[in-house]
């Protein structure tokens, strides 16, 4: 059973219409590794009997253990996510974790590419900002696809949270969820960065959709992945039988 650990809401900030930023200070060292995510619960009890618990990504890097960042998108009629756009400085917050093998591997070198749809890209922030992945930094490409420069986080914030380090930094827009076009959008930006012929590993997080195809492109292209390359935020791909 997971442990169950607190943390306080130190001050919160509007990022367009739809996002809450929460800067927190936990009560104890979270022990994460950028790239991994908390099991925030909200205390909300559904009638089944379900406890309503959501997970984030830690945008902020592991250097600090302490205080840490998240983003929230509120849903349409999301208990979690309005749960946390309620939430004010000073309150406490209960949450298990760090969960999560999407993280930086160690004694790896070579070129690496981070590929983010849509919230995914706070999963793609903690892991480049993550200590252990600080040599590989000159040599990184961060791609952040998203339906409009409206989506979740301006590009402005996301551009002061990539580390100065990092080789490059492409924000392109895509088609929407679930439109017949976004996949195929997705692998012609792939196949464009493939064609350069020096990506040594490949790590993605978001559309678990654009995920799973990407996935098999990059193990075609003779690129070492597995699945623990991939976080899917949600279009989570069935689980064999």
């Amino acid at each position: 059973m997971a442990v169950a650990k607190t943390a306080r809401v130190m001050g919160t900030e509007r990022l367009g219409s739809d996002t809450l930023l929460l800067d927190l200070c936990a009560a104890e060292p979270l022990g994460f590794v950028g790239g991994q995510y908390l099991i925030l619960d909200s205390r909300i009890i559904l009638p089944s009997g379900k406890a309503v618990k959501r997970a984030y990504s830690l945008l902020t890097g592991d250097a600090e253990q302490r205080r840490f960042q998240l983003a929230v998108k509120r849903i349409p009629d999301g208990l979690g996510s309005a749960f946390v756009h309620g939430l004010a400085a000073g309150t406490d917050i209960s949450f298990s974790g760090p969960w999560g093998k999407f993280v930086p591997r160690e004694g790896v070198s070579g070129s690496t590419l981070i590929l983010a749809t849509d919230t995914g890209i706070t999963a793609a922030l903690g892991f480049l900002r993550a200590t252990r992945f600080a040599p590989l930094l000159p040599q990184a490409l961060l791609i952040w696809l998203r339906a409009s420069a409206e989506y979740f986080l301006p590009e402005e914030f996301v551009r002061k949270q990539v580390p100065a380090a990092c080789g490059e930094v492409r924000i392109e827009a895509i088609p929407a969820v679930g439109h017949r076009e976004r996949v195929p959008h997705a692998r012609a930006i792939l196949r464009e960065v493939l064609s350069r012929g020096n990506c040594s590993q490949a790590f993605m997080a978001g559309d678990g959709a654009v995920n799973q195809v990407l996935l098999d492109d990059v193990a075609a292209a003779g690129v070492a992945v597995s699945k623990d390359n991939v976080e899917s935020f949600f279009n989570m791909p069935k689980k064999s039988a």
